[in-house]
């Protein structure tokens, strides 16, 4: 995507300003290896300004997605989680503490949004490191948007502070409109950076790596920014309503729900402002879950249970949002099996399509089935592990979004 990499440094922000200009490729260089020509540095900060070191709770900070407060900062691990800061000078960084062990599958990476123009990919480092997200700006008001790519599993991060050259405004106003997207590795965004054909066996798909997950390419964030809304991902791979891919139930998405950070020990405060709308695509990894076990098919009973209980939470927390409960593109929820020429199948797509019709006869008029079309890998291409690409996305979240101004109309 033409995007430049810039890495943090241990030692201050003196050699990270010589070498990492906005837009100045670093990744694997040193400074005496390769000048760069423009003006880096202090030299290129106005003599007239100051930094400025504003802990990461300073109420014009701006978190867009959940978030807790730490003793050491700011801690998030969802993508799409957004840091958004509004300031009058020429240069801003951050100092993060991040739980990625680094390599492919570990590196944690954001995109960094400088007055609106396209996002440069910032890729960080295991512990505590000082990164500068713009320098050398003329002296002004602007705008910058750190938002991370990568999902909980890649270890979670912690902002400690922001240093300003100049000062910190209020932030800018938010959507009127914000959605929830709450599912598993789809709505995470998982190798939305990948496009292949698939081939004949024994072709094999290409496998994670966390440098190729973003979610502003998945269709939840595409729908949000098609509809003028704020999007939040509270999502996770491999995990699912009654059971996991790899058949373990701790941490099903009904439980990751009431976290602020998956796989850490805080609640989520529900007293604040409620979405307008919840997308829930969850069930695919209760479908694809228990080969080569007894419990190949997903269990209509124990699924159903689950998904009822969780659409009764979602709605005691939120009594005014409209819920959206969507499926795909993974699978439309059919699975069958054979064993000694004896078929049996199941459709736990058709389950959510009853569980929905089961709330609306209750009188919830705020709940919808929304079908998603099945991905088409010949057609569109695959990302990552066979999870849909960016064409198949960009197809998800126009249907959506047609659904949702059709249908829901919030």
């Amino acid at each position: 995507m033409g995007m430049h990499f810039v890495r943090g440094t241990a030692g201050g922000l003196g050699s990270a300003l010589r070498c990492a200009v906005l837009g100045l490729a670093v990744t694997g260089m040193s400074c005496d290896s390769k000048p760069d020509p423009r003006p880096t540095g202090p030299s290129s900060e106005s003599p007239s300004l100051t930094w400025v070191t504003l802990p990461a709770a300073d109420p014009k900070v701006q978190y867009l997605g959940r978030t807790y407060r730490s003793p050491l900062g700011v801690v998030f691990s969802h993508p799409g989680v957004t840091i958004r800061v509004r300031f009058r000078g020429d240069a801003v960084r951050v100092r993060l503490d991040d739980a990625g062990v680094g390599g492919e599958t570990g590196t944690n990476y954001f995109d960094v949004v400088v007055d609106g123009s396209p996002p440069r990919l910032l890729e960080v480092r295991p512990g505590e490191f000082t990164y500068p997200l713009a320098s050398g700006l003329e002296v002004g008001v602007h705008t910058v948007e750190l938002t991370r790519r990568t999902e909980s599993l890649v270890g979670a991060s912690t902002l400690m502070a922001l240093e300003v050259h100049g000062e910190l405004l209020e932030p800018p106003s938010r959507p009127a409109l914000r959605m929830e997207f709450v599912g598993d590795s789809i709505t995470c965004g998982y190798g939305t950076e990948v496009s292949v054909i698939p081939g004949t066996p024994p072709w094999r798909a290409p496998t994670f790596t966390s440098r190729n997950q973003n979610p502003r390419r998945s269709y939840g964030w595409l729908a949000a920014t098609q509809l003028g809304a704020e999007p939040v991902f509270i999502c996770y791979s491999g995990h699912g309503i009654y059971r996991n891919l790899d058949m373990t139930t701790s941490g099903l998405v009904p439980a990751i729900y009431e976290l602020a950070v998956p796989d850490h020990p805080h609640t989520w405060d529900f007293t604040g402002e409620s979405p307008d709308v919840i997308v829930l695509n969850a069930g695919t990894n209760d479908t694809f879950a228990g080969s080569g076990t007894q419990a190949f098919l997903p269990d209509e009973n124990t699924f159903k249970a689950a998904y009822r209980l969780f659409l009764e939470r979602l709605r005691v927390l939120h009594p005014r949002a409209h819920i959206i409960c969507t499926l795909g593109s993974m699978t439309d929820g059919f699975k069958r099996s054979e064993v000694n020429g004896s078929v049996t199948a199941v459709h736990v797509g058709d389950w959510i399509s009853a569980l929905v019709t089961e709330r609306q006869r209750k009188g919830d008029t705020r709940v919808y089935r929304h079908e998603m079309r099945v991905q088409d890998p010949a057609v569109d291409g695959i990302g990552e592990d066979w999870h849909p690409s960016a064409a198949t996305h960009e197809k998800m979240a126009r249907e959506l979004r047609r659904f949702i101004q059709d249908v829901v109309r919030p």
